[in-house]
């Protein structure tokens, strides 16, 4: 189970940002950027705010979402809000061991955990993001025009020249992106290890961290996307690694995500999030109801005919081989052995990002009504939750 409703989460950042601007005239210059370092906003229903992701540590399990909003479930099953120093918008969240955990944000937001999830610290944003980057592009600048320098062939030399003009457009971005502050979220977080991990984000972000998030590195050039789409979900089992994300993008790693290779896509549009199930077959599944399954992973595809249009977000596979997966209008499918689908509908009728299994035939989904259980339970969050979804 691994999702980064991208669509959703780029929308709440618009709504919930409270970043201040300076108007002058036609220029919006960002005089203050408090949402990255402000602790997370506390509530007296964090089971109904905005919810992006669900995980588990192997003891218990850790949501977030809007404002910063991080909460876990104790022994006794009650949920208690982290204490998190920054209230960004957190979209993804994920454990390399009981203790140790990463979560990715808006603002280009890395947040870290040493606790199991009771507190989070960051270890980067995005103003630090915009020196990676910068320091990143600026150095394929100078290997590419050294190697104009001694090439000869007029054909490598024009190829050379594209390249070069790609980098600086890309320093260009990032200069304005310095004037007027960092913006860019991250979409996704793999927690291999205690010491590795992948965060992936918008506009073919993608960071690799080989030392506990010490230190972090833009790897964006291992991947095939001169478009520079979303990168949505990563994913991983072994040393299979997956990457889903907009306009159809499908990319595999055989080798734990040294060497990536662009698959051929069953789909053009969005592709929202991926699972592996049980049997190692790759899930993948986005806009307008579209899910598709592969058994070579991911060298071809067998479409599933959903009978849904709604987006879909996120799944997960069940003991019995079941596969769940979730999205708008309290959607969610259940996907037998035989490819058969089960279409239910949560009574909130609300947008849902995440799903993972509590218990056989119980389970637990994240989203815009905060957290919502299958069976529906009539609690007074959830009535008030359902309210809110129906809005």
């Amino acid at each position: 189970m691994r999702s980064s409703f991208a669509q959703f989460g780029l929308l709440l950042g618009a709504l919930f940002s409270t970043a201040v601007y300076a108007q002058d005239g036609n220029t919006t210059t960002n005089t203050d950027y408090e949402v990255i370092s402000a602790p997370a906003l506390s509530s007296d229903e964090i089971q109904s705010e905005v919810l992006i992701e669900i995980a588990s540590n192997g003891q218990q399990l850790v949501a977030v979402g809007a404002h910063g909003n991080v909460i876990r479930q104790d022994e006794s099953g009650s949920w208690i809000q982290a204490d998190v120093d920054s209230s960004v918008l957190i979209t993804s969240v994920d454990f390399a061991s009981a203790e140790k955990g990463w979560a990715t944000g808006h603002h280009g937001v890395i947040l870290t955990t040493e606790d199991g999830g009771q507190t989070w610290t960051r270890q980067l944003d995005g103003f630090q993001l915009m020196a990676l980057e910068k320091a990143f592009y600026q150095k394929k600048v100078a290997t590419l025009q050294d190697r104009l320098e001694t090439e000869e062939d007029d054909e490598v030399i024009s190829e050379l020249e594209w390249q070069l003009e790609e980098m600086q457009f890309q320093i260009s971005n990032i200069e304005v992106a310095e004037e007027e502050g960092p913006s860019k979220p991250f979409l996704d977080i793999l927690a291999v290890d205690e010491q590795t991990a992948f965060a992936i984000g918008a506009y073919g972000t993608f960071l690799k961290t080989s030392d506990g998030g010490a230190n972090w590195q833009v790897i964006s050039d291992k991947l095939e996307n001169p478009g520079g789409y979303h990168l949505n979900a990563i994913i991983a089992r072994n040393s299979d690694f997956f990457i889903v994300g907009e306009a159809g993008l499908l990319f595999s790693s055989e080798n734990s995500g040294e060497d990536w290779t662009r698959l051929e896509s069953p789909y053009r549009g969005s592709l929202f999030g991926a699972h592996l199930d049980n049997a190692n077959k790759l899930w993948v599944y986005g806009l307008r109801g579209n899910v598709y399954v592969s058994e070579d992973k991911g060298q071809s595809f067998e479409q599933i005919e959903t009978g849904t249009s709604v987006n879909l977000s996120a799944g997960v596979a069940t003991d019995s081989g079941e596969q769940l997966i979730v999205g708008h209008s309290g959607t969610i499918l259940k996907v037998d052995a035989a490819l058969n689908v089960e279409s239910l509908r949560h009574p909130s009728g609300s947008v849902m990002t995440d799903i993972v299994v509590v218990n056989d035939g119980e389970w637990l989904m994240t989203g815009r009504s905060g957290l919502l259980h299958w069976p529906a339970k009539v609690t007074e969050e959830e009535a008030l939750a359902s309210q809110q979804g129906a809005q």
